[in-house]
């Protein structure tokens, strides 16, 4: 197993992160960034796209890639179909010249200044969404984490993808699990603009499956589940930020104006982070509400042991240790942004009170109730169950559909005072 797992580690120090931004933002539309193989290219043709990704607010975006050389294409997507049209702003980054991408480099590359303008010579045969299909039934063949991902794939929680031993082997074998096309978010059904949709997130060694007792819990009148998939053993940081860029282009491609998040065990973690990432996004959907579950704040003095000790440190232990700078960044109050409104859940099931070590079981009480993040909660509720158990309480499961139906019910209200307000 240990020797698995550095074979992993290995491999994913040996991607490429890319970053870099594109202005100016003074457009009607979302602009979008390629990234593209150069190959052979005939003049007045572009290289082949192996993916795109949206940019944030800022103009910013990022790629993780095999290491390469790789051109780069920017473009104002006018109309929303995430593919490059003939009247619609375009050129080549960096003067049409490949970046070489290095085995484990993070390059920062300058701003692009992409002109109303700026068109293509010719876009003969060039598909943005095809690129992302050029590895279907082929994953070994993949230059990039977005080929790998799923954009809300409709996939019934019976897949074996989500089976316990696929999840579990996340832990070791997290590059595995990517190459394997597992990773990203899921749907039950198609996204029904009438109804609000819900994001589960599992925690470490979990999949999806283990949240069907909330899932199955929805109103399917009034909301929808949608649900994160994700290899436990990567760092939190770099789960959210996948998360994140997941979430952009949903947002985008179906126009969705809020949806409400809930969050078991580590997953709370990896929500925070994103929240911390997306906040002050004004343009962005609106994150009505946050509900986390027995998520250990604090981290486990476990994952510190094993950071110390093990011969072999599995990336997530970083993060999940006590006392991790990671876990400082997320407990601190953010000083500016908006945040959702989260409401706390903890489980203390097997805790026996008098014990200097309550926990459920899993989590220690300690981890789950810090000072810090308390008082950022809107509310604190506790549950008498296990860890896991917690998602199959019948009272958890109450205060979970109190919450959302009150949380949807004010921000139905407050649309329509705004819609209201506008209209006059």
């Amino acid at each position: 197993m240990l020797q698995d797992l550095r074979r992993q580690v290995d491999m994913i120090d040996q991607a490429c992160l890319i970053e870099g931004a594109v202005g100016p933002l003074d457009h009607n539309g979302q602009l979008v960034m390629v990234a593209m193989v150069p190959g052979v290219v005939a003049e007045g043709q572009v290289p082949r796209p192996v993916d795109y990704t949206l940019t944030d607010r800022s103009g910013d975006f990022s790629f993780a890639l095999a290491p390469g050389d790789y051109r780069f294409l920017a473009f104002l997507d006018r109309d929303g179909d995430l593919e490059l049209d003939d009247d619609e702003p375009a050129r080549h980054a960096y003067g049409g010249q490949a970046v070489d991408c290095g085995a484990g480099q993070q390059l920062q590359q300058d701003r692009i200044e992409l002109g109303r303008e700026d068109r293509l010579e010719s876009r003969a045969g060039f598909s943005v969404k095809e690129s992302r299909s050029l590895v279907s039934g082929a994953m070994e063949s993949a230059v990039s984490l977005g080929q790998l991902t799923s954009f809300g794939q409709v996939v019934p929680l019976s897949d074996p993808r989500f089976d316990p031993e696929t999840a579990r082997n996340s832990l070791w074998r997290p590059v595995d699990f990517l190459r394997a096309g597992h990773s990203g978010i899921y749907l039950r059904e198609p996204l029904d603009a009438k109804r609000t949709p819900v994001l589960f997130i599992h925690g470490i060694n979990g999949s999806p499956r283990v949240l069907e007792p909330l899932i199955e819990l929805l109103d399917g009148t009034r909301f929808q589940p949608m649900y994160f998939y994700y290899a436990s053993g990567l760092r939190i940081g770099q789960v959210a930020w996948h998360l994140d860029r997941i979430m952009r282009e949903l947002e985008h491609r179906h126009s969705l104006e809020r949806y409400h998040v809930v969050a078991h065990s580590m997953g709370g973690l990896v929500a925070r982070a994103w929240f911390l990432d997306r906040a002050g996004g004004e343009e962005r959907a609106d994150v009505t509400s946050f509900i986390s579950l027995s998520t250990p704040w604090n981290g486990y003095p476990s994952a510190r042991q094993g950071v110390d000790h093990s011969p072999v440190v599995v990336p997530v232990w970083r993060d999940m240790a006590s006392g991790s700078a990671f876990l400082e960044r997320l407990s601190a109050t953010p000083r500016s942004g908006r945040m959702p409104p989260h409401h706390l859940l903890f489980s203390f099931g097997e805790s026996g009170w008098l014990s200097s070590e309550s926990s459920d079981g899993v989590a220690a009480l300690a981890s789950m109730l810090p000072t810090s993040i308390q008082r950022q909660a809107v509310s604190v509720f506790g549950v008498d169950s296990g860890h896991v158990g917690i998602v199959s309480d019948k009272t958890a499961q109450e205060r979970i559909e109190q919450l959302l139906l009150r949380e949807e019910s004010a921000a139905g209200r407050s649309t329509a005072s705004r819609t209201a307000g506008a209209s006059h």
